[in-house]
């Protein structure tokens, strides 16, 4: 055997301490590279938007992106050590927050098109249950989520300790030291120094935990206006009643279905709600009827009070909704819904209502869940059994819930199918087809509370109003869901109204008929139920009514050049995404806070809303647009 040289005994202590400070620069190489991942991960997804930055704001980007970077550095590197039992806590603490701060904000991105910042968690945080029941909904998706997260949270600090693991303790007590400071930088240095969604989305995360714990310390007001709150209604003076017709009126709400996905005028082969369809032959359609906003809690306000959704807060809690004016009259009414009265606080605005008969999801299901409330097939039995306890002349409100976003189905009636709960990118056609199933399935039960009218004595009297709430959006606009756009697909609504030949005049009737192609909005629909019920001329509600932003449709409606404000940030309802705009006949002028600029449409032209015209077409919007009670601008 050849003895080793001097020369190779040399050599080999070098060779090893080459390899040495290979294996330590590839593990540090390793560990910064993940937090650098997450950078150049946010960039591809928002580089317009990033590049858009301010100067300022940009710095302020790149500044948090290496808080971030040091926070996670630190982080690994102490996680990486390969001896003491000090490191399985630190590396379960690893995972955890990259669960919480990668992983989340991967599948809140994916199912907004925004990330989870300071004012989305402060929404989230009034509702918990219901945020709870979407996940475990849509856990598919956040599942494949978190996977790519907690894959990294676990292989980077394995594979680093075997590369060149930490071995001594002190430098592991520094590295945590140094990502205690760099989080208490992120939680506590206000995000409002920067753009809107102006981080990186793990340190956004960070951030928004600490304003939610700054906001709870100093009992911040935006916490408690982050959804509707007890009423003080104004007293509604006595009056009488006068309508041109005697009438009863059925006012059929239902939640998330947008117009392209229903019939909204009849169609002999209608193949998305055949049920109602056909119950309905001779209904009168409004074909471009748009909600000011996608957020329930905003839409139900203008509908039930008539006021502008950017209305102060003060005057929502004061100004008297449709059963306190139908009290004042002396009709009797009901307010019958399977919506979950605990979800956004609606039953405690609610709180109080004169009406004769109600029912809500609990009393018709005790398990009715946050999202979708009890069964509609259910609460439309019960409709059909108590609504003959009223005496005529009587409002009711029937308030259906089940194609909000789980979208409950019949597993023995789906005609829409594959179908699946998962909402990512890749599950466009399976989501969009169970919430076809889900108004599918909802479409029989209202059908049949139709049918159960029209078999009633009073069926002559009874007029039949049905509207949405807002719409849904199924990743045309890149996001599944409501409140997030003001999009089309999340603002077109379906309406209509279905009245015997006795139950409206001629005028009525040709009113309604020549709004069937005009663009109107939700402001006319209190006043039209108010003119259904013979209250809008009351000479005792005049200084009410002055307060009423629309028209009845009865009556020709609103003016159609007319400019509207739109938002889902209202002062009812704080909104986790800001986004609002102003809208005029077809015409919009709409942004979302991922957005950089205004963006201008004309739906009559451009209905998918693919082409954006110059500023100039929407210029008479923008005062109104950036006037708001929301703020200048959304980004």
């Amino acid at each position: 055997m050849r003895r080793a040289s001097p020369r190779d005994r040399a050599t080999a202590p070098r060779a090893a301490r080459a390899k040495a400070r290979a294996r330590r620069w590839a593990a540090r190489a390793l560990v910064l590279a993940a937090p650098v991942a997450v950078v150049l991960d946010d960039f591809a997804r928002r580089r317009a938007r990033i590049v858009d930055f301010e100067p300022g704001e940009l710095a302020f980007y790149f500044a948090s992106a290496a808080v971030g970077v040091v926070l996670w550095t630190c982080l690994l590197s102490a996680a990486s050590r390969a001896r003491g039992a000090g490191r399985w806590p630190i590396r379960v603490l690893v995972a955890i927050c990259a669960l919480l701060c990668v992983g989340s904000q991967l599948y809140t991105f994916a199912r907004y098109g925004a990330y989870m910042n300071h004012r989305a968690v402060l929404v989230g945080t009034s509702f918990l249950p219901s945020v709870g029941q979407q996940l475990w909904f849509d856990r598919w998706t956040f599942l494949r989520s978190l996977s790519p997260a907690i894959a990294a949270a676990i292989a980077v600090p394995a594979l680093a300790s075997r590369l060149a693991p930490m071995r001594q303790r002190a430098r592991g007590w520094l590295c945590l030291d140094v990502a205690l400071v760099a989080a208490l930088t992120a939680m506590f240095v206000s995000p409002e120094r920067g753009a809107e969604q102006g981080q990186p989305p793990d340190v956004m995360y960070v951030s928004a935990m600490g304003q939610l714990m700054r906001a709870r310390w100093d009992h911040n007001e935006t916490v408690e206006r982050v959804h509707p709150g007890p009423r003080s209604p104004e007293p509604v003076p006595a009056f009488v009643a006068r309508p041109s017709r005697p009438r009863n009126v059925v006012m059929v709400i239902t939640e998330s279905v947008r117009a392209q996905s229903v019939c909204v005028e009849y169609t002999p082969d209608c193949k998305v709600t055949p049920f109602s369809n056909a119950a309905a032959k001779d209904r009168i359609p409004l074909t471009q009827m748009r909600a000011l906003d996608s957020t329930t809690a905003i839409s139900l306000a203008v509908m039930w009070n008539g006021l502008l959704p950017t209305s102060d807060r003060a005057v929502q809690h004061t100004a008297p909704i449709l059963w306190e004016y139908a009290h004042a009259a002396g009709l009797e009414s009901a307010y019958y819904t399977s919506q979950n009265l605990l979800f956004g606080n609606s039953g405690l605005w609610l709180e109080g209502q004169p009406w004769t008969r109600h029912v809500s999801a609990t009393q018709i299901e005790p398990d009715a869940t946050y999202e979708v409330g009890a069964d509609d097939g259910k609460l439309v039995d019960h409709v059909i059994g108590d609504v003959g306890a009223l005496e005529e002349p009587w409002l009711a409100v029937v308030h259906l819930s089940n194609t909000h976003f789980p979208y409950k189905v019949d597993p023995d009636d789906m005609p829409f199918t594959p179908q699946e709960e998962a909402t990512g990118p890749g599950y466009e056609n399976e989501i969009l087809n169970r919430y076809q199933d889900s108004i599918h399935m909802q479409d029989k039960a209202f059908a049949r509370l139709i049918r159960a009218l029209r078999a009633r004595p009073e069926s002559e009297r009874t007029v039949i109003v049905y509207v949405s709430d807002h719409g849904e959006q199924m990743r045309e606009k890149g996001a599944v869901g409501h409140t997030g756009t003001l999009f089309d697909p999340e603002i077109r609504i379906p309406f209509w109204i279905d009245a015997p030949p006795a139950a409206l005049t001629d005028a009525e009737r040709a009113s309604l008929r020549a709004l069937e192609r005009t663009p109107v909005t939700h402001l006319d629909v209190f006043p039209t139920i108010m003119d259904l019920l013979g209250f809008w001329d009351a000479p005792e509600l005049a200084a009410l009514r002055s307060r009423v932003a629309g028209q009845s449709l009865l009556r020709g409606g609103s003016p159609v050049d007319r400019a509207i404000a739109m938002t889902n940030c209202s002062e009812l309802w704080a909104c986790a995404f800001k986004n609002w705009g102003a809208i005029k006949g077809t015409k919009k002028l709409i942004a979302h806070q991922g957005d950089s600029a205004w963006s201008c449409y004309d739906v009559a032209d451009d209905p998918g809303e693919e082409r954006r015209l110059d500023l100039a077409e929407c210029a008479d919007l923008l005062p109104l647009a950036e006037g708001t009670s929301a703020g200048k601008r959304p980004f």
